[in-house]
């Protein structure tokens, strides 16, 4: 019995702890119905040796994905969660990223620690700026479509809401 409880525990530490339902819709992945007509994105491995790459004086969107490029792999990546910087303020990108760097925070939060937790080592926190003379809701409203478009897994409230209620369904 002492195998099989230990084969037991290794695959919920190999492959459980990293399991994650995945929604990738190709009719809302294609879709070409955004508020905002193109973003500009850029990234830096999660954590805080390149902080000072992510904008201090601008609100934006941002995303964290797991990504690893290497010489081996294909080039690939996942988006788990969508979100801004600015939401009925002028937080910046940057001040919104430390959010994520401090440990006290991001505990407050099981999803994202979770997130954090599990794949820090190969996560990547995107950042596209917006123009200021995008208003905050604008900026929650193209949250919303990212979100709805992506589906992504720790990403909760800011979806549309006909695309809430379906995956509510599923879950």
């Amino acid at each position: 019995m002492a195998a099989l409880e230990d084969f037991a525990n290794e695959a919920a530490n190999d492959i459980a702890k990293y399991t994650i339902s995945v929604v990738l819709n190709p009719d809302k992945l294609t879709g070409e119905e955004y508020s905002i007509s193109n973003l500009s994105w850029s990234s830096i491995k999660y954590g805080s040796d390149d902080i000072e790459q992510v904008p201090d004086d601008q609100r934006g969107i941002y995303a964290f994905a797991i990504c690893y490029d290497n010489e081996i792999l294909p080039p690939h990546g996942y988006i788990l969660y969508i979100g801004i910087a600015g939401r009925n303020s002028s937080r910046s990108l940057r001040e919104r990223y430390k959010d994520y760097l401090n440990e006290r925070k991001v505990y407050k939060r099981a999803r994202i620690a979770r997130m954090i937790g599990n794949w820090h080592s190969v996560l990547r926190f995107y950042y596209a700026p917006i123009s200021s003379d995008v208003t905050s809701d604008e900026l929650q409203e193209i949250e919303k479509e990212l979100n709805s478009a992506l589906l992504p897994t720790f990403s909760e409230g800011d979806l549309e809401a006909d695309i809430k209620r379906k995956r509510r369904a599923y879950r």
